[in-house]
């Protein structure tokens, strides 16, 4: 009864105050205070006693009526309403009555309405926030005012908030997630996390916040989204209170330098990608011993030295790719390195774990340092400038290898092992030949645009299934023989033929060789005659601003006299290929291959415009006439230069080795002749002992018979 008169009370002093109010303002808006009234009366029941399957009901139907705005039903004084402004006469009036009608107390008092409250909740503890609206300089009360919020998950939707404001973390004591993602917060008002103590994850994604100052008054912090804002400025010890964060997603922002992390000891996944890192120090990560995933690419970092990661046991990726990298440290327990569209030319590693490793787009000419990398499954080396290759037999778990986009005119495969490579992409290079190997297990090739002759596909016919093959030299009879075997696994089997020399065999472009190679070899010279005489011409066009070039041109004429007498041994030599068994003759072999291709290449030196076109992705030069023939000519002479040093490099090695391996052997046989003369001493010394052991025998014989001789007069 006693709750009832209470409940009577306040209706009948929420109707004096509608009535005077309609009095001062002249207006006929009695019925919507009265069902405002009736509103809050509902709330405070609800406050106080658990809902009812009928209040539940009531529930939904008010939720869907705010989701309607034709609805007529009373939802300006719902949880998206903001408090009427009263008039001077409102609250004089109201003072006044305060002196004559007073409520009694039953436990609180309730001087303001709340502007926003839940609009869904559940037992979980789970609060949703819908139409909120909140500017500076406006009431911005949350929740029930009058007892506390217990949700622990607080979400918007449909909202906007110029900024995060302090009394929502007030209003939720208990709040441990809270998802403020895009709602177009420009900032966080001062010391907004003080009463922050409980939470846990914080979503702040697609926003417009610029600047963050701190998080300390957060300290259980697990989770935080930043991602997809406009931060430019960190202050340096926002993290410094956040022992326990760990995922920190910054990326998609406009971030030039980092904050501290080196107190977030538990911090295992960091996205620092697109923004405007230009370097990271060397001790950024100092601390971070639980580091799992770091990803700070689409930057323009042009110092990020890696080997500060090495002493974080739990690290497995690393991303760093579309950046200005010039050099490469591998972690020594990275798994997985996105190394992808940078400048790299120097990569180093001491110790290494990898599987993955992706390194397309890149500078890189020498690959030697990834020979420990044995635990290699997935390696990607497209668009470099690796002219060999020799790395597939020291990574006996590779499965996929694209090595596209080279200058390889070398590669060795591993003839002897089984090999489990499945996937393997040499397209887009000049190679011209394909030794015996074991891939057993291939599923994909890539052969097109090079300059195979033939390639001997052995044990990985059988399991192939996808096969490019166009934009070659192929000799029809090779291809006559793929054909036979797998017509049906060759999937550019439609090439067309622009040489007037090819012709279509099984829709793949191929030339009719008597001696595949030699015959090969003497079509590169006619057409290095053909392009000299063109480019002789250019100069003499050009030769008033054409800068010189210290090229030695060759002689073709000579060059044709040293080919047609280098036929035979050529042929010899080519035969010799497969028989190949001892070390002497197999570095032999690769000196007289070696001097080979520096002919050739100092034969390409010269600028001919067929030839350049077909492999300008080679030389990296535009399409012809964007640029001068004087710069195409300097790109040449670079590209063929670094090719001869290279060759000349090998060259040189070889004949290093040979000369070792004769010292060895000469060695071993002056040992082997010392042997033999010590052997000579011995023998010799031998003798003389027999000499005088058969000497003392007869000199013991003639001593015995004298003895006997004079017994016996003794015995007399």
């Amino acid at each position: 009864m006693r709750h009832k008169w209470l409940l009577l009370m306040c209706v009948g002093v929420i109707l004096v105050q509608a009535t005077l109010a309609n009095t001062e303002d002249g207006s006929n808006s009695q019925s919507e205070h009265e069902e405002g009234a009736n509103q809050a009366e509902v709330s405070d029941q609800q406050s106080t006693q658990s809902p009812s399957v009928d209040e539940q009901n009531a529930d939904k139907d008010f939720e869907n009526d705010s989701m309607n705005p034709d609805n007529n039903s009373t939802d300006t004084d719902t949880a998206t309403a903001k408090p009427q402004k009263e008039t001077a006469y409102d609250e004089h009036v109201h003072s006044n009555r305060e002196s004559k009608a007073v409520i009694p107390a039953v436990g609180r008092t309730t001087t303001k309405k709340p502007s926003y409250i839940c609009t869904k909740s559940n037992l979980n503890y789970d609060c949703i926030l819908q139409n909120v609206q909140l500017n500076h300089n406006e009431p911005n009360i949350f929740g029930l005012d009058w007892k506390n919020n217990l949700q622990k998950n607080v979400t918007f939707t449909n909202s906007r908030l110029q900024f995060l404001p302090k009394r929502l973390f007030e209003a939720f004591p208990e709040m441990e997630l809270l998802n403020a993602e895009d709602l177009q917060i420009e900032e966080i008002e001062y010391q907004a996390f003080k009463h922050a103590k409980k939470l846990k994850t914080l979503y702040l994604k697609r926003n417009l916040i610029s600047n963050i100052e701190t998080f300390k008054g957060v300290p259980l912090l697990v989770h935080l989204d930043l991602s997809h804002n406009r931060i430019t400025h960190f202050n340096k010890d926002a993290f410094e209170k956040n022992r326990k964060l760990a995922r920190l997603l910054m990326n998609h922002n406009h971030i030039s330098e980092l904050p501290g992390f080196q107190n977030i000891d538990n911090l295992e996944e960091l996205n620092l990608s697109n923004n405007d890192l230009q370097e990271i120090s060397d001790n950024q990560f100092r601390g971070n011993l639980m580091l799992n995933s770091l990803d700070a690419s689409y930057n323009q970092l042009r110092h990020f030295n890696l080997n500060q990661l090495n002493d974080k046991p739990n690290l497995s990726f690393i991303s760093v790719s579309f950046n200005n990298l010039e050099s490469l440290y591998i972690p020594g327990q990275v798994q997985k390195l996105d190394a992808r569209n940078n400048s790299i030319s120097n990569i180093n590693a001491n110790i290494c774990s990898l599987q993955n490793l992706y390194l397309s787009n890149n500078q890189i000419t020498d690959i030697s340092a990834l020979r420990n990398c044995r635990s290699m499954k997935i390696l990607n080396l497209s668009h470099n400038k690796l002219q060999s290759i020799d790395l597939i037999e020291s990574m006996p778990e590779l499965s996929y290898l694209n090595v596209a986009h080279n200058q390889l005119f070398e590669i060795n495969f591993p003839a002897k092992v089984a090999h489990p490579l499945q996937i393997l992409d040499l397209s887009y290079n000049q190679l011209s030949f394909g030794p015996t190997n074991k891939f057993d297990q291939m599923k994909t090739l890539r052969l097109n645009n090079n300059n195979f002759i033939e390639f001997k596909f052995g044990e990985m016919m059988k399991s192939l299934n996808y096969v490019q093959l166009s934009n070659n030299e192929w000799s029809c009879e090779k291809i006559t023989q793929i054909m036979q075997q797998k017509r049906e696994i060759v999937v550019d089997e439609n090439e067309t033929c622009r040489n007037s020399q090819a012709r279509s065999q099984n829709g793949i472009c191929c030339k009719d060789y008597k001696r595949a190679f030699n015959d090969r070899l003497k079509e590169m010279i006619q057409e290095i005659y053909v392009h000299e005489n063109v480019n002789k011409k250019d100069q003499e066009k050009c030769k008033p601003t054409k800068p010189k070039i210290g090229v030695n041109k060759p002689n073709v004429q000579t060059m044709h006299n040293k080919i047609a007498e280098l036929d035979s041994s050529t042929r010899e030599i080519l035969n010799e290929l497969e028989g190949v068994k001892s070390q002497i003759t197999h570095i032999e072999q690769e000196i007289i291959s070696n001097t080979t291709r520096q002919h050739k290449l100092q034969a390409a030196n010269q600028n001919f415009k067929q030839l350049v076109e077909k492999y300008s992705g080679n030389y990296g030069i535009p399409k012809e006439g964007l640029i001068s023939p004087s710069k195409t000519l300097e790109k040449v002479v670079k590209y063929t230069q670094d090719r001869k040093s290279n060759s000349e490099n090998l060259l040189a090695r070889r004949t290093k080795e040979v000369e070792a391996t004769n010292a060895r052997m000469e060695s071993k046989n002056s040992e082997k002749f010392t042997s033999q003369r010590e052997n000579e001493g011995l023998e010799a010394v031998l003798k003389n002992i027999k000499a005088d052991e058969s000497k003392l025998k007869k000199e013991k014989q003639l001593l015995e018979k004298t003895l006997n001789r004079n017994s016996p007069s003794v015995h007399g």
